[in-house]
C-alpha cells in the first residue's frame, strides 16, 4: 500500500512505483460487439469475468478473434463428432 502525504507535489506523484505502472498500462473499453458476442458464450459468471480481463488488454481485432476461438472450443465441446 502507497501512503502519500500531503507535503507531495503533483509531479512527485509520477514518481512512485505503483502509480508510475498503473499510467504505464494500457486500457481499453470493451465494445459493445464484444460485450455481445462474450454474453452468447455458454459459461458462468465467473469465467466471463476473467474473460473480460483478459479482453481489456487486446486489440478490437484480437478480441474478436479470441471470441470466435472460444466459441469454436465451446461448440466443440457440446457436438462431438462419432467416427
Amino acid at each position: 500500500m502507497v501512503s502519500i502525504s500531503g507535503d507531495l507535489e503533483e509531479d512527485d506523484l509520477e514518481d512512485i512505483p505503483e502509480i508510475k505502472k498503473y499510467f504505464m498500462r494500457i486500457y481499453t473499453v470493451l465494445s459493445k460487439e464484444i460485450r455481445d458476442k462474450l454474453k452468447q458464450l455458454d459459461l458462468d459468471k465467473v469465467k466471463k469475468k476473467k474473460i473480460k480481463k483478459e479482453l481489456a488488454f487486446l486489440s478490437k481485432d484480437k478480441q474478436i478473434e479470441y471470441l470466435e476461438e472460444l466459441n469454436k472450443i465451446s461448440y466443440h465441446k457440446d457436438n462431438p463428432k462419432y467416427n
